[in-house]
């Protein structure tokens, strides 16, 4: 199981392409913030800026115009180590909205399946 990293990214907004997010140290001693990325699909579109900010550092970086390819395109925040801070999914295209309702549908019907399983297990004790 990988180690729980010591900060913590709250997301902002994200405007423009723009990403926004206020970064934290969970642990006190942490007076540097590391470099932070965003990543597309194992491809880095750039670094992240950071100002430092009562609380913490706010950070910013352009997500560009990448994750604005049809089906869902998620774009993380990574850590230099790869560990994954925050993510945004875009979801576009003319499919979209059904892709949309038929992952609902299955999500709908694996409650069901869940529901009913656990019903038997109460039952059994």
């Amino acid at each position: 199981m990988p180690e729980p990293s010591s900060w913590i990214l709250h997301r902002t907004g994200v405007t423009g392409g723009t990403y926004r997010g206020l970064l934290t140290a969970t642990d006190e001693s942490d007076e540097t913030p590391p470099p932070l990325t965003l990543v597309l699909g194992g491809e880095t579109l750039g670094e992240m800026t950071m100002e430092a900010v009562d609380g913490g550092w706010q950070v910013e970086g352009e997500m560009g115009l990448a994750p604005l390819t049809d089906g869902a395109q998620t774009v993380f925040v990574r850590l230099p180590d790869g560990t994954a801070l925050d993510s945004v999914t875009v979801i576009t295209g003319l499919s979209a909205p059904e892709d949309l309702r038929a992952e609902l549908a299955t999500l709908r019907d694996e409650v069901t399946l869940l529901k009913k399983a656990f019903r038997r297990h109460v039952n059994q004790i």
